[in-house]
């Protein structure tokens, strides 16, 4: 009987594999199946069990070129101080360090091809204290520098300084203030762009002279400089990296230095404070960011690179002969200097009702 009922089980059985998956398996072609079940189990348990061990190395940092955003207008200060320290960062990273315009709304339109970017250390941004500003005046707070970058580190900082028209028979602060209010609303001062360093200290000078005077702001100071040496426009407070060539080439004529202390590359100017007019300074300042999201070695990594440009024998001198000094911090500092402008220049916007131009 028990025989009987393992022979028909054993049918049975063979009825199921004819019926269902074709003929029922030999031994042989079994031990291949359990084989190959057992290495699929494997498999499955190392992708659940093992990732770490499944995964293939990471690629060392960085594999490729890195893409660094200029926001703003080729051969200016900004521009040349960071197309140098591109240079440096190569050197030491072993890979080109490609610098890319991405001009236009003060910087944002670069801001905003940065946070599209993926956050994998291969896209890089220049940012200053334009940006802030701009985000408040003229996105309306649509990009953030506090929530949506990396930040990596400083780079220089920056002051400005005042220059007229070569052929304006002003030569001192006290005179231009003089010409200005003898004449309301007949004179102009220019800037880079609404909201930036320039801008935010003619408004600034404007405010505290009681000033009837039209801002003309430019696409980059470039052009803002080739019209004041036109006498188009009559003034302006440019960063020191762009005003001290066109100073010493005598296409502009400098008046007083926005700052604490005379530039090395200008000893003969005052400062404002010298010249009679203190409280009227904006310094600027200039640092690289990642998108948000990158990885903390790769931005260490960068960090090391930049710092270690920054902290190069010949870098305080090339900075100075542009009018900028070195500003080097870790990214942590340099993430709380982002937060912290971000405030100030809300805030400043907001209660003096700064416009667009």
């Amino acid at each position: 009987m028990r025989s009987e009922s393992m022979d028909s089980e054993r049918d049975a059985k063979r009825a199921f594999y004819t019926a269902a998956d074709g003929p029922a398996p030999q031994p042989g072609r079994r031990r291949a199946i359990a084989a190959a079940l057992g290495t699929a189990a494997a498999a499955a348990l190392a992708g659940v069990g093992g990732r770490v061990r499944a995964q293939p190395a990471p690629e060392a940092y960085p594999s490729r070129p890195i893409r660094l955003i200029m926001p703003f207008s080729a051969g200016g200060g900004p521009d040349v101080v960071t197309r140098f320290v591109a240079k440096g960062m190569a050197e030491r990273l072993g890979r080109n360090v490609i610098v890319e315009q991405k001009v236009g709304a003060t910087g944002l339109v670069g801001m905003q091809e940065l946070v599209k970017a993926p956050p994998d250390g291969y896209t890089i941004a220049y940012v200053n204290i334009a940006i802030p500003v701009a985000a408040e005046l003229l996105g309306k707070g649509a990009f953030d520098l506090g929530r949506d970058v990396t930040p990596i580190g400083g780079t220089s900082r920056s002051i400005n300084v005042l220059v007229t028209a070569p052929e304006l028979s002003v030569r001192s602060v006290a005179e231009l203030v003089a010409m200005i209010k003898a004449k309301p609303g007949g004179y102009s001062y220019a800037s880079g762009g609404n909201g930036t360093p320039a801008h935010l200290n003619g408004e600034i000078f404007k405010k505290l002279q009681g000033l009837d005077v039209v801002h003309v702001p430019y696409k980059g100071l470039a052009g803002a400089i080739n019209d004041i040496a036109r006498n188009d426009v009559q003034y302006m407070f440019g960063t020191s990296g762009s005003m001290v060539p066109a100073i010493q080439g005598g296409r502009v004529r400098a008046l007083a230095i926005a700052g604490p202390r005379r530039l090395p590359a200008l000893p003969d100017v005052p400062t404002m404070a010298e010249a009679g007019f203190p409280n009227s300074d904006v310094q600027s300042w200039a640092g690289l960011v990642a998108p948000a999201g990158t990885p903390a070695p790769v931005i260490a990594r960068l960090s090391q690179a930049l710092q270690e440009v920054l902290g190069d024998a010949g870098t305080p001198a090339f900075l100075q002969t542009n009018g900028s000094d070195p500003f080097p911090t870790t990214p942590a500092d340099f993430g709380q200097l982002l937060v912290s402008e971000t405030a100030r220049w809300q805030k400043f916007v907001r209660e003096t009702g700064l416009k667009a131009d």
